[in-house]
């Protein structure tokens, strides 16, 4: 009867023991959104030029634009080309975001259920939370256009019309 308690004791002491860890598993996965209006730095995409001739001034140092304001941009038949803006901004298209627990997706605030993961890979190396115990870290490539989703540039001749996707996982 005694080796049953102890057993019993020891088996409860190794589930209290896991409980922890999976509550920091799921506190290491939170996140919200980003918020196209409050959470881009929008005086971020100037200087602003049409051609070579700047428009808006802005802080950031600008690359070399096309001296011709005037583009042609190629479209699917039967259009062929189409003519268009050269518009220099610098655009925030893309967003990354950095986690030690596997399939977090920080910046959708979820995550991925991967039932089969840990044997997918042979071994797990991964972390469950955010001890610093190690430099183990996935990243997560997202598509964000944000740019052409709030329809802000209105000559959309030549631009780019992408959607949102998660263009990689680390």
């Amino acid at each position: 009867m005694r080796h049953i308690k102890l057993a019993w004791l020891v088996a409860l002491s190794l589930l209290m023991g896991l409980i922890p860890s999976q509550a920091n598993a799921q506190a290491a996965c939170t996140g919200t959104f980003v918020n196209p209006m409050t959470d881009i730095c929008w005086s971020c995409i100037f200087p602003m030029t049409i051609g070579s001739v700047p428009i808006i001034p802005g802080s950031l140092p600008d690359t070399r634009n096309p001296v011709s304001p005037i583009s042609f941009c190629p479209k699917p038949p039967p259009i062929f080309m189409q003519i268009g803006l050269n518009i220099g901004y610098w655009e925030p298209d893309t967003l990354v975001d950095v986690t030690r627990v596997p399939y977090c997706m920080v910046n959708m605030g979820m995550k991925l259920d991967m039932s089969n993961s840990p044997q997918i890979g042979g071994r797990v190396t991964s972390r469950d939370n955010d001890a610093s115990d190690g430099a183990f870290y996935h990243g997560h490539w997202y598509k964000y256009p944000v740019i052409y989703w709030l329809q802000i540039m209105q000559s959309a001749a030549c631009m780019a019309t992408d959607n949102f996707d998660i263009a990689y996982l680390t």
